[in-house]
């Protein structure tokens, strides 16, 4: 969701209601605090988060973080025992987790708010932040006889969610400061390896496969 709040212009005049809103929105607000504000046209999420590059004040306040395990997934290859007796496979892998985010915006080094998130949420929360993390391992696994192994990876993830305020000193689609609301973004948890997990998976062979590997 995206609002503007335009300054105040010579010749124009706001209602009471109006002032107080804006005084509202220059008050100390707190990280849970959120202004309200409206515009006529809006550009998109994505848009607003880009121009952080060249905008005159760029702040993602906070509100809210999490640890959490990621959706289960195979690291490496798949190992197939055709012997008659238990043999162990040594699975080779490499994993990268990326950062991602509610508004669909590659979370890059190029962009500047991938940094002003990191520092925020560093600050706020005390978890370090990184855009991207690979890991890279190699696993001695136990396979039965005339069956399929590979190993599954849960993967240690966080995620933070608040609003971004962003200032421009010209006027940015008709307005000089606009907000990203409910803005949430997930990566790799560093500080928390206990939300991810590795584990060794198997099952019997199919016919088919018998045939193309044994």
């Amino acid at each position: 969701m995206v609002f503007a709040r335009r300054k105040h212009e010579s010749g124009k005049r706001f209602s009471r209601r109006a002032a107080g809103t804006l005084a509202a929105l220059t008050v100390g607000a707190s990280l849970l605090t959120v202004p309200q504000a409206f515009a006529a046209s809006t550009p998109s999420n994505a848009e607003l988060l880009k121009a952080c590059n060249w905008a005159s004040f760029c702040k993602f306040r906070p509100q809210s973080y999490w640890g959490y395990t990621g959706p289960k997934h195979q690291v490496g290859s798949t190992a197939f025992n055709c012997g008659s007796q238990t043999n162990q496979h040594r699975i080779d892998w490499s994993d990268t987790t990326t950062a991602g985010n509610t508004v669909g915006v590659s979370v890059t080094a190029g962009y500047t708010f991938a940094k002003v998130f990191e520092v925020s949420v560093t600050a706020s929360y005390s978890h370090t932040w990184e855009n991207s993390h690979t890991d890279t391992e190699s696993n001695t696994v136990n396979i039965p006889s005339g069956h399929v192994g590979w190993i599954e990876r849960g993967t240690s993830k966080q995620q933070a969610k608040g609003w971004w305020e962003i200032q421009f000193k010209n006027k940015f689609y008709d307005h000089y400061v606009w907000y990203v609301y409910d803005y949430q973004e997930s990566g790799f948890n560093k500080d928390n390896p206990s939300y991810g997990y590795v584990n060794f998976k198997d099952r019997a062979m199919t016919s088919s496969e018998r045939g193309a590997h044994c």
